[in-house]
């Protein structure tokens, strides 16, 4: 090899250890562990192995599907309805000419930078059954977080409250970008205003939706805390998703303490993300070609 390839990719090595120990070990443990028996107590964890003993019991236990329709959901809310509503408002401050403009983007962006924990006390409260959603509808009594086809509805709401104006500044951001001679010509050329917005402003920003679309995945596919604050999983599981049936086989004090199936839901999640990343590949590729 040539000096001049080998000696950056030798300050590239300190990082590619650290990641190697940090990162890969534990998620190479994590998927040998999925094929043992462990409750967290036994010194050894690799002393009883039971083969894909855990994924089948994974795959023929009712609450595994249910936290997998629930992330579902959940990431696809995500990845489509927040990145609709956040293109839509970036279009409408960024087009509207309002005076505090600046004001307007700090307000919805202000959710994002609080602790998820914190936003879910809040939230928690104001959907309790005596909360204030339920006063301003009219004094109703109705269990928002209680009801099992409507709990994981209202963490998705609160979810896309909290980091809509993350994906809104990010496109904002790509408007302030945009030549706007090309619109100019657009309005001689006597285009609508929703020609204008479809035909040439949403596909200049195709790219940052993409952008938008990935980091939207891949942060709600690790939500724990704004989930588990809110519902505890609950009522009846029905609001689970991956990551807290994680904890409840694994860490939760009413939970059955089985490492190996919680290690085997970590590696499920794990297929699914790279299932999402060869995927955004290839569309990636296509738009390219």
């Amino acid at each position: 090899f040539k000096k001049e390839v080998i000696v950056p990719y030798s300050w590239l090595l300190p990082a590619l250890v650290f990641l190697g120990v940090i990162v890969f070990s534990p998620v190479f443990l994590s998927f040998i562990l999925s094929f043992f028996k462990f409750t967290g107590v036994e010194s050894n964890y690799f002393q009883k192995f039971v083969g894909l003993g855990n994924f089948k019991y994974l795959f023929q236990h009712r609450y595994f599907w249910i936290a997998a329709k629930n992330t579902f959901y959940f990431v696809g809310s995500m990845a489509v309805i927040q990145t609709a509503i956040a293109l839509f408002l970036a279009m409408i401050i960024y087009f509207g000419n309002f005076k505090y403009s600046g004001l307007i983007r700090m307000t919805i962006f202000a959710p994002a930078v609080l602790a998820p924990v914190s936003i879910s006390l809040i939230w928690r409260r104001i959907l309790a059954q005596d909360g204030a959603l339920n006063q301003i509808l009219g004094g109703i009594d109705y269990p928002w977080l209680a009801r099992m086809n409507m709990a994981i509805w209202c963490v998705v709401a609160v979810n896309i409250w909290q980091w809509v104006g993350y994906s809104l500044v990010i496109y904002y951001a790509g408007l302030q970008s945009m030549n706007k001679e090309v619109l100019e010509a657009a309005d001689i050329d006597g285009a609508s205003w929703t020609q204008k917005m479809f035909e040439i402003v949403v596909p200049f920003l195709m790219p940052i939706t993409m952008l938008n679309v990935i980091l939207n995945v891949i942060g709600s596919f690790r939500a724990f805390d704004l989930i588990y604050v809110l519902t505890r999983g609950g009522p009846g599981h029905y609001s689970e998703v991956f990551t807290t049936l994680m904890y409840y086989y694994s860490f939760s004090p009413w939970g059955p303490h089985k490492m190996g199936v919680a290690a085997a839901i970590a590696f499920v999640m794990f297929l699914a993300v790279v299932v999402f990343g060869v995927i955004r590949i290839r569309l990636l590729k296509e738009r390219m070609v």
